[in-house]
């Protein structure tokens, strides 16, 4: 008996070429073991969502809040909802409702809220965050006493086109709720609790953030218009209406309606090598990994002909016949002639084996001084900094590394007081400079370090260090274009800088840390822990690297 075809609230925000995979009986399903830095995220997640679930139980009380989370079972999962429905219990969760057959849909909503009698709302909990500050901006939320109970608040605002597929997730569950017939009468609405902290708004800093799904709020392709605004609950039933008819055509064993597109959700895909294998070693879309085109472009490309690195890189944007053909299939996007050049520049640099591309012409002025400290940071799992790493130059010497790190957990107050041990050592190098009549300079990377900073310290209390800061990123961005972005990974090696770590990154390094902590053997903690050491030892020694080649000095030339 064939399966019933059924679509996860996952699916409508997920690669159609991947739902036909999952589908068509003739794909051989390959054994995926998950990479360690994307389990890490699972289990972060995880980890996050069971917080909530326990602050939910301990404020409602068992009489107004029930968790089904280890409820076994499909049938018993989706009974024991049901029944939980019935019972009028006001937060349902990790319940489980019926499939709908019809819609083909299946889907297990983190949270159902009761807002009218046997009548739910959708929620599911994200490990990210989900507001940002607007000025004009108005945040519907409410708290998890009252979490029917609906406040609104000005200079906050729900994340929309950022977070779109929260949207699209929650519109599955809705219409899932529809399908049994207790979503309520009235606006389509969800909400999300995300990473949010707001002890301005509740205690704990955590509440329900609502998502209006029935308000135009996502700027879309029209084939009549161009470009037109639709709300998350029609981008949801076109996603979804587009990808059954693909799982069904995949089922079927008929030829594929999408062929793969290669985006940044394939980076975790476990049919990444799947898809590869099937589109060669050219594809455009597999080598353009930063500045990535959308699937629509990137389909519109291919319909003028333009598939490979090769015909991306000979392409001329401004041929009148290939923008008569093109733009009219991405006019709904934000200066698509500008994202396609710089995917052309890209394409013409991997053909020519560039990595990094000057874009000014004349000497780079790299702010330098007596002595000059290279900083940067590393933070744990649960956002909490750890490890500051300097590198000290003096004229005449070599270069100095000073790490202050801290392998014990870090509390709140811990990484303040933290944060504050390594305030009072870089003002110390600060006060011996003065003292010698010496300029004093830090070098950083982009915006974790002086943020970080200002968070845990306040941004007066930090404002004497700050005016010390050089961002390079800034530097690098105004001189030169990557083909894999401006990363400090990808930037370095255009400058002979190497890693000593093969497996050097930032969430690598926070793995390493997991280990090391959990290590009962002192050897094996030992060298984890000096692994991460070396790690930000080299971070700050490419920054060095960086700061020195983009000057035209070497290391010898003096600091």
């Amino acid at each position: 008996m064939a399966r019933a075809l059924l679509l996860t609230g996952y699916d409508a925000k997920r690669c159609a070429r991947r739902i036909h995979n999952e589908w068509d009986p003739a794909v051989e399903v390959v054994p995926w073991e998950v990479p360690a830095e994307l389990q890490m995220r699972f289990d972060a997640g995880i980890a996050f969502e069971e917080s909530v679930f326990a602050e939910l139980v301990a404020e409602l009380g068992p009489d107004r809040c029930i968790d089904l989370s280890d409820v076994r079972g499909k049938a018993n999962a989706v009974a024991r909802t049901l029944a939980a429905m019935d019972e009028g219990i006001e937060v349902i969760l990790g319940g489980w409702l019926p499939d709908d057959i019809v819609g083909g849909r299946t889907g297990k909503p983190d949270v159902l809220l009761r807002v009218a009698s046997g009548r739910y709302v959708p929620g599911d909990v994200k490990g990210h965050k989900v507001m940002t500050r607007r000025a004009k901006g108005t945040l519907t939320y409410s708290t998890f006493s009252a979490p029917g109970t609906q406040l609104q608040v000005d200079g906050l605002a729900a994340v929309t086109t950022g977070r779109f597929d929260d949207h699209l997730q929650l519109a599955h569950y809705w219409r899932m709720l529809e399908a049994i017939g207790r979503a309520p009468d009235g606006p389509a609405v969800g909400f999300i609790i995300g990473r949010d902290n707001v002890p301005n708004l509740a205690l704990s800093g955590r509440v329900l953030t609502w998502l209006d799904l029935e308000v135009p709020l996502f700027e879309t392709y029209s084939r009549t218009q161009g470009k037109a605004k639709r709300s998350a609950l029609e981008r949801y039933d076109h996603e979804q209406g587009f990808r059954l008819k693909v799982a069904t055509t995949a089922a079927q064993g008929e030829a594929a309606l999408v062929e793969p597109v290669f985006t940044d959700e394939c980076d975790s895909c476990p049919w990444y090598d799947h898809c590869r294998g099937l589109v060669g070693d050219d594809l455009a879309s597999a080598h353009i990994t930063a500045g990535r085109l959308s699937v629509r472009e990137w389909t519109a490309l291919a319909s003028a002909g333009v598939k490979d690195v090769a015909d991306l890189a000979d392409l001329d944007v401004d041929d009148q016949a290939f923008r008569a053909s093109y733009l009219p299939e991405v006019t709904h996007l934000k200066d698509p002639l500008g994202r396609l050049r710089d995917a052309v520049r890209r394409a013409r640099m991997i053909r020519d084996g560039i990595i990094l591309e000057r874009t000014t012409t004349g000497p780079i002025v790299v702010p330098r001084a007596d002595v000059e400290i290279d900083f940067d940071i590393e933070w744990d799992p649960d956002d909490r900094v750890y490890l500051w790493g300097a590198l000290v130059h003096r004229a005449g010497a070599e270069p100095v590394y000073h790490p202050v790190v801290s392998w014990s957990e870090l509390d709140a107050d811990g990484c303040v007081a933290h944060a504050e041990a390594f305030a009072v050592w870089l003002r110390d190098q600060i006060a011996a400079a003065d003292t010698a009549g010496e300029s004093l300079l830090v070098y950083h990377y982009s915006h974790p370090e002086p943020s970080y900073l200002k968070r845990l310290l306040g941004e007066d209390a930090v404002a004497d260090l700050l005016d010390r800061f050089v961002d390079l990123l800034a530097l690098v961005r105004e001189h030169y274009f990557g083909v894999r972005g401006l990363g400090i990974k990808q930037v370095a090696p255009a400058f002979g800088f190497e890693w000593r770590d093969d497996e050097a990154g930032g969430l690598q390094s926070q793995l390493w840390l997991i280990e090391a902590r959990a290590a009962e053997d002192e050897v094996v903690r030992d060298a984890g822990r000096a692994r991460i050491l070396r790690y930000n030892e080299d971070d700050v020694r490419a920054t060095a690297a960086l700061r020195i080649g983009m000057s035209g000095k070497t290391q010898d030339d003096g600091e």
